[in-house]
């Protein structure tokens, strides 16, 4: 599935009563970056769901 720009979004949820983030997002880029990130630290790092559009970590 082709995306535009607009689309390609990435939403990062993080608030003050919980000690991680999550992250997701639609852009291939970053989605090749946490990917590095859940590979290198998987202690930090933990990828919740994924397909060829959409990806969500927790960091």
């Amino acid at each position: 599935m082709k995306l535009s720009r607009y689309e390609q979004e990435s939403i990062l949820n993080y608030n003050a009563g919980e000690q991680t983030a999550t992250l997701y997002t639609r852009d291939k880029a970053v989605m090749r970056k946490l990917d590095t990130l859940v590979a290198d630290y998987p202690n930090t790092y933990k990828l919740t769901g994924q397909d060829e559009v959409w990806l969500c970590a927790i960091l």
